[in-house]
């Protein structure tokens, strides 16, 4: 049996490809939550025909939820913003814009989501957690969803039906890879 031996330089060379690995994956800023925002976002082809459009803007801190949602980055703060991500998807004619944010506990989430409650809301589920459909938009639709500590905003860019079907793909695929337990 032939013993293989590797050189310094063959265990250094390896040990930088193992920290570059490790740092490209992101690890979620809260440790008890059960997963991390970017993870729960559909990868391309997901919802057929949608891919990401730009890269995710992921927010850890207040400067880059700033940075992301400048006009409403106030209110999570003050529900107990932990982290969360913001990804645009289009098809080449509609738009839907994803936004999804821990905000540390199931109180937070579900407190910041009645201060979004909309005017106009159609119920898509009535029973815990309560999925609603925003039509007031002038141009488009929003789904606001929250499970556990996970509020979940989803906007289109146009108002049809194939958008806010679409918009309804996304809210389903999302929800199906947050765990119950969040």
């Amino acid at each position: 049996m032939k013993v293989m031996t590797l050189t310094k330089g063959a265990i250094l060379g390896l040990a930088v490809i193992a920290c570059m690995l490790m740092v490209s994956c992101r690890v979620s800023q809260n440790a008890s939550a059960a997963a991390d925002p970017a993870d729960l976002l559909p990868v391309d082809n997901d919802i057929s025909g949608f891919l990401k459009k730009g890269s995710t803007a992921v927010m850890t801190d207040q400067q880059s939820i700033f940075s992301a949602i400048d006009g409403e980055a106030q209110r999570y703060i003050d529900y107990g913003f932990i982290e969360g991500v913001k990804q645009l998807y289009s098809n080449g004619s509609v738009d839907i814009d994803i936004q999804l944010f821990n905000q540390g506990d199931a109180t937070n989430a579900q407190n910041l989501f009645e201060r979004f409650y909309p005017t106009s809301p159609e119920l898509i589920s009535q029973k815990n957690p309560i999925v609603v459909i925003d039509h007031s938009l002038p141009s488009g639709y929003q789904i606001l969803y929250t499970k556990g500590s996970m509020l979940l905003r989803i906007s289109t860019t146009e108002k049809s039906d194939f958008a806010l079907n679409m918009a309804k793909q996304f809210y389903w695929n999302i929800d199906k890879k947050i765990p119950s337990e969040q």
